[in-house]
């Protein structure tokens, strides 16, 4: 459904350029999920943004810095926030089914244009790919981070192998991932995270 931009009388430059850049990465999620990112075009995007195609020209230069714009998003940030200094390292590492499921919660048409653009990363060929590899090795890299420190701070089993816990993790967001993105509401995410969650504190969890 295409949008149509509400009238922006009365804000500052500043504010129409945040406004338009939103919906321009909003409609962009949408499509990615409809027919994928090399099979959508800049204009699709600007029309289905409410814009037209010379506008998106002018603020953009090319689809490709679009993309940049949606893995600059709120959202992906979130989802590989910095560390916090007030968490154990297992909670550091755990954050992240945390953070997945809070966007499943606060909205699940972001979330799943990411997902379906990693799994677009997948070809050797595809423009997504060196983002969606740099995206995710950030993600793997903290995760690991966390698991070092908990065995510091005691929150971790000292037996752990970090690199085989770190795998695990890893490979239960994104097949969980997988799973809902293409079983749809048939696939309960944030119930299959949570148990997760719950298993990998089980298992690499310290009892100190």
């Amino acid at each position: 459904m295409q949008r149509v931009p509400s009238p922006i009388r009365g804000l500052t430059q500043p504010e129409r350029v945040e406004i338009s850049s939103r919906r321009l990465v909003e409609a962009a999620a949408e499509l990615i999920v409809e027919k994928g990112w090399e099979a959508t075009t800049a204009a699709e995007i600007g029309r289905r943004a409410g814009y037209s195609r010379a506008m998106v020209h002018a603020r953009y230069g090319s689809k490709d810095a679009i993309l940049d714009a949606f893995f600059l998003h709120d959202y992906v940030k979130q989802l590989s926030p910095d560390a916090d200094p007030d968490a154990t390292g297992l909670q550091e590492a755990v954050g992240h089914f945390d953070r997945v499921r809070r966007l499943f919660c606060e909205d699940q048409a972001f979330l799943r244009a990411m997902f379906v653009a990693t799994f677009e990363g997948v070809k050797s060929t595809s423009p997504l790919r060196e983002r969606v590899q740099r995206w995710l090795q950030r993600g793997v890299d903290k995760v690991e981070a966390g698991l070092r420190r908990g065995l510091d701070d005691g929150s971790v089993r000292d037996d752990v192998d970090i690199n085989r816990a770190t795998g695990d993790l890893s490979a239960a967001i994104f097949g969980a991932a997988y799973l809902w993105t293409l079983l749809g509401d048939g696939y309960d995410l944030d119930r299959e995270l949570a148990y997760v969650r719950d298993r990998f504190i089980r298992e690499y969890g310290s009892t100190r």
